[in-house]
């Protein structure tokens, strides 16, 4: 791409205005920074403006464009950019962070719109971001809904903490009672019964006959229990405070788990719609929601040359922590796509129960002496690593290459130590044994992918190594 012939458009966006500013390939300014309003109209403006900027630096410029990701205010300008037809226009949508980092970089202090614009305009021209393939209709939706369904799960998490909080505090021995999770018959009683003296005053009889969502009721044995736990209160007369808590998180429950039931549906319908057949839901262990999830933060996997990239793209890689007399340890990085590490941190816990490769991974894990927090966070990683090689080759999850890879897993971990020698990489530093060393994954990088694939569901660990070998299963 010459340098003379580039086009850098770097546009800052806010409620109400665009403010753009431009450069060339050398970071040159070209122009004054300009504003337009940002609707349909000031979208149409920027366009034209564009367009004769590009045309005023000759024939075969290329135009790039790039706005910084705020919500929904930077969806009008990208995609009249992209629509445009008189210029072929490269956009970019920009993490702010990247934007943030790099006027770090350039050691400017000054902060405005049109600062920021041509901030915008000079990482292009610097950095000069890898182009993303375009994205079907309804893709940013997608994206909305799983990520408004994450806020509303990690909501709902608070909630019921909270609400665990304060039955312990005024409903003691509520677990054994009524059990350690919340069920719809709980949350209706104490959203109707806030109190022990709400509870003792309704008595069995009315209180067996408050009813859920579902027109059922909770019944008599459950409102026995529930009596039980109010005589043994200490307090049957809670503060005014305390009582709406307790019945603000009972009634916000509820509507989260109404709410996360119809937009799983919709999620799921969604994806249908957009990604029709997709190999990801091929994998054992993810289900609509969780590869809906996976699907609208990758986008084009393809950015992603390499499964260390994607990885570390996930956050899911382990980071030394070592200060001082302080014994070296690992933990997981706080980098990373949030909604992505999140998806796959959860998925994990399924794959366990369906996966045979994921569940013999983490106990052998466990059974080398991992933590449950660091065999679940490898596990995820190792799914993160599927995820790429099933999207990478477009290939549905492949049971006998996934038999072969537990095999040859298994009988590597017979041979001798002293077989199993590790690389410079893997070790930290030359092997001093002679001869060529063999290949052994290091810690920061993973198993091949036919290890990691596995489809079966019914059978048992022994079973798909007979069955691998050839043996013929007892």
């Amino acid at each position: 791409m010459a340098e003379a012939k580039l086009l850098c458009v770097g546009i800052d966006v806010s409620s109400r205005s665009l403010d753009v500013g431009c450069c060339d390939g050398r970071g040159a300014p070209i122009g004054r920074v300009q504003s337009f309003p940002n609707d349909a109209v000031g979208a149409a403006a920027l366009c034209e403006a564009v367009v004769a900027s590009a045309r005023a630096m000759g024939r075969g410029t290329q135009v790039m464009a790039a706005v910084e990701s705020t919500g929904e205010y930077h969806r009008v300008a990208a995609k009249a950019l992209r629509a445009e037809t008189r210029r072929a226009i490269q956009v970019h949508v920009l993490n702010p962070r990247e934007v943030k980092w790099f006027r770090k970089l350039e050691l400017k202090d000054t902060k405005t719109d049109r600062v920021d614009a041509e901030l915008i305009a000079r990482f292009l021209a610097k950095i000069r971001p890898q182009p993303r393939a375009p994205m079907p209709e309804g893709f940013e939706a997608l994206q909305d809904a799983t990520r408004t369904r994450r806020r509303c799960v990690e909501e709902r998490t608070s909630l019921k903490n909270r609400l665990h909080r304060l039955l312990r505090t005024h409903f003691p021995g509520y677990r054994e009672a009524l059990g350690a999770k919340f069920s719809v018959r709980t949350l209706v009683a104490l959203a109707a019964c806030p109190s022990p003296q709400d509870v003792l005053r309704r008595g069995v009889a009315r209180l067996g006959e408050v009813r859920n969502s579902d027109g059922k009721r909770i019944g008599a044995a459950f409102a026995q229990k529930l009596i039980a736990l109010a005589k043994a209160a200490p307090t049957r007369q809670l503060p005014v405070m305390a009582r709406l808590s307790l019945q603000d998180a009972a009634v916000r429950i509820l509507q989260l788990n109404r709410f996360l039931q119809g937009m799983d549906a919709a999620v799921a319908q969604e994806l249908e719609r957009l990604f029709p057949d997709t190999v990801l839901a091929s994998v054992p262990g993810l289900g609509p929601v969780s590869v809906a999830s996976i699907l609208a933060e990758v986008a084009d996997i393809h950015r992603f040359p390499h499964k260390e990239t994607f990885v570390g793209y996930c956050g899911l890689y382990p980071i030394a922590w070592e200060s001082g007399d302080t014994k070296l340890r690992f933990r997981m990085t706080r980098k990373g796509n949030r909604m992505l590490k999140m998806t796959l941190l959860v998925a994990s816990a399924a794959a366990r129960q369906y996966n045979p490769a994921i569940r013999h991974f983490y106990a052998r894990l466990r059974a080398r002496g991992k933590s449950k927090k660091a065999a679940g966070g490898a596990i995820a990683r190792k799914m993160a690593e599927i995820v790429w090689a099933v999207l990478t080759s477009n290939q549905p999850w492949s049971e006998e290459i996934a038999l072969r890879g537990i095999a040859r897993g298994e009988e590597m971990a017979q041979q001798p130590k002293g077989e199993r020698r590790l690389t410079g990489d893997a070790a930290g530093q030359a092997p001093t044994e002679s001869g060529p060393p063999l290949k052994a994954a290091s810690r920061s990088r993973a198993p091949q992918r036919d290890s990691t694939m596995c489809a079966g569901r019914s059978k048992s660990h022994s079973q798909l190594i007979r069955h691998a070998r050839g043996a013929p299963t007892p």
